[in-house]
């Protein structure tokens, strides 16, 4: 096995994404508000001024040196840019208080795609990926962005949309394909920052949706977002929260060039391992990287033992295969412990090294 010195992060990526062995397994935290609550801002003061954002991550950065940075505020800033209004906590993400389509789903007729350049917050996202991107980080860089189910769901409501699906269909595919368009002028508009893309779209779970409402309302459009930037030479990743194994091979089929896994905090702990497994085994059939899942919900309290037990489950249970990169389920806790990310991290160079992996 080739064992280079002094392996960059961004190498070890690269080389995950490419089916091969660096030092060791790549991993990174998924680290949103929690880097400007650990820089002493608020968790609105990080969503809302991206000059104080970056700076947050780059002090974010030189604690943990994760081997993937992301451009990651919260995922409130696109239905807000369409008219929802958003409403913000000392504790918790930023989330939806008023849904624009609520009401009056006619509107949506009357609604345009909001321009990345000059609507809402959308500039301020664009300015804190520039300036992320001119750090020129040792790392891998993405931005995260909202997929086109969890836009819709946030511009009429969450409930009502998945009436919608049985009600009123023709409704659903019109709003998907607003938000699909939404979608792709804001990865476009990512990518004149030179970062890579990464769309969230966590209601695309089916612990909310079931399966055949994935394949008939969600698919068409995750693919249509794929083809889009594939024609532009340009992969996207994805990340769905809560229970996705019934479609995991549907989220490979679509084309994404990674899969980030996530699980309920109530589910089946056989699933944790069941999950991951299956996905870097479909994976490693079709050239898809399997990203995930330390459970993020014991970030606030774990001991470094319950820490390093997590990393080590998915390191077990990725083996040999190479196409993994190890990250934490979902975004950190904005008051997580700064301690447990730490831990995390050291776990990750500890028993993410190959010769350990392969000597077992």
């Amino acid at each position: 096995m080739d064992q280079p010195r002094n392996v960059t992060p961004r190498e070890r990526v690269v080389a995950a994404y490419k089916g091969q062995r660096a030092d060791r397994v790549p991993a990174y935290p998924i680290a949103g508000s929690f880097a400007g609550c650990l820089d002493g801002l608020s968790i609105e003061e990080y969503c809302t001024n991206p000059k104080k954002a970056v700076k947050a991550m780059i002090n974010y950065y030189e604690r943990y040196q994760p081997d993937i940075m992301i451009a990651f505020n919260d995922l409130a800033k696109e239905a807000e840019a369409v008219g929802c209004r958003v409403k913000y906590s000392d504790y918790v993400v930023p989330s939806i208080d008023q849904h624009v389509l609520q009401d009056d789903k006619a509107l949506l007729a009357r609604l345009e795609v909001p321009d990345p350049f000059r609507h809402a917050r959308l500039p301020a996202f664009l300015e804190q990926c520039e300036a992320l991107s001119a750090q020129k980080f040792p790392s891998a860089l993405g931005a995260v962005l909202v997929g086109p189910w969890t836009i819709a769901m946030l511009m009429r409501n969450p409930e009502l949309m998945c009436l919608d699906t049985l009600e009123d269909p023709a409704f659903v595919h019109d709003l998907m394909r607003f938000a699909t368009e939404f979608a792709k002028r804001m990865g476009d508009a990512v990518l004149t920052t030179k970062i890579g893309l990464s769309y969230s779209d966590p209601t695309a779970s089916c612990s909310l949706v079931g399966p055949d409402t994935y394949r008939e309302f969600i698919k068409p459009y995750h693919k249509e977002l794929v083809d889009y930037f594939k024609a532009k030479k340009v992969g996207t990743t994805v990340h769905i929260c809560g229970t996705t194994h019934q479609i995991h091979e549907d989220l490979v089929d679509v084309g994404f060039v990674a899969v980030t896994i996530d699980l309920d905090q109530q589910a089946d702990p056989a699933l944790y391992v069941d999950q991951l497994d299956r996905l870097i085994t479909l994976g490693n059939q079709k050239n898809v990287v399997a990203i995930g899942n330390v459970d993020v919900t014991i970030f606030e309290r774990a001991t470094k033992a319950e820490i390093e037990a997590e990393v080590r489950r998915c390191i077990d249970t990725a083996g040999s295969r190479s196409r993994f990169v190890l990250s934490t389920s979902c975004e950190l806790p904005p008051r997580a412990n700064p301690e447990c990310v730490q831990w995390f991290m050291e776990a990750a160079r500890e028993y993410g090294r190959w010769d350990r992996i392969l000597s077992a």
